[in-house]
């Protein structure tokens, strides 16, 4: 009887919940203006927490600061609704240009997180093929790619009538040494938290124009998307659960501050009888 009590109290868990962390989602476009959102992580935990009440884990008074080696620039926050969290800190103090490095400090609280990027020169999707196959919509991208460099790229997508953000393309994180030439890449619209309650997959109706971002990243980045995409799509199979970390460049935090080489293209509705417009 003895030792049934004592297996009885030893199988109750005991549950220790992480502290939580400052998370970083940050970015800097060649000839764009840094962009940088704020939070701090949701603990895994045994108490029940209503999911509007992550906008208190939205951090709106952090001193963020970036500096390009020649001149620093402090990062005013603001309320932005074409954004989650809907809450950024930008400057118009401060332009990307290609080659230059960024490092990136933040200080919160007891948080000081840091973090350093470059951003890679621009290259230029050759041209977009359009098509249809059972009723599905589908759009590739011809990449005008150097085989003697190594290279890496991702892809954004934004339905102009439906999102007010760049959403990641799923799959369309590339290292150009796994890809024969010219670069053929599928694009998707990936799936949204966001605007879709049950994270159906986005699909192209054929009517709805499309801004398509291109972006040439370091291997810093690919590591990150390439992991980020591992686990949205392994993170779903019953079978195999994808339990790794994504990878993170931010030093005293979790996330991501990041270059981009990035051009941006209008696609216009795939009308059969018209060519696709692109914009860069």
């Amino acid at each position: 009887m003895v030792s049934l009590f004592s297996l009885a109290a030893c199988s109750e868990d005991v549950f220790i919940e992480a502290e939580p962390q400052l998370i970083v989602e940050g970015w800097i476009d060649d000839g764009g203006f840094p962009i940088v959102i704020l939070s701090e992580s949701v603990p895994v935990s045994d108490k029940y927490e209503d999911v509007n009440s992550l906008k208190d884990n939205v951090v709106k008074w952090a001193k963020v600061t970036v500096s390009d080696g020649d001149n620093e620039v402090v990062l005013t926050g603001k309320a932005n609704s074409s954004y989650f969290p809907p809450y950024v800190y930008t400057t118009s103090g401060m332009r990307g240009v290609a080659g230059k490095k960024y490092k990136l400090t933040v200080t919160y609280e007891d948080y000081h997180v840091e973090a350093e990027t470059q951003i890679p020169e621009r290259v230029y999707v050759e041209r977009f093929i359009k098509g249809e196959n059972n009723g599905k919509y589908f759009l590739k991208a011809l990449i005008n790619d150097n085989p003697n460099e190594k290279n890496y790229y991702k892809f954004f997508i934004r339905m102009m009538e439906r999102d007010s953000m760049f959403l990641s393309s799923n799959l369309a994180v590339i290292d150009d040494s796994e890809f024969e030439f010219p670069l053929s890449v599928s694009l998707d619209l990936g799936k949204s938290i966001l605007y879709d309650d049950k994270l159906e997959d986005y699909q192209l109706d054929g009517s709805e124009r499309l801004v398509v971002k291109f972006a040439h990243i370091d291997s810093v980045a690919y590591n990150f998307w390439n992991e980020y995409k591992n686990y949205v799509e392994l993170g779903q199979s019953f079978i195999f659960r994808y339990s790794k970390n994504v990878y993170s460049n931010v030093r005293g935090g979790l996330g991501y501050w990041f270059g981009y080489g990035s051009t941006t293209y209008l696609c216009e509705p795939f009308n059969h009888d018209n060519p696709i417009v692109v914009g860069r």
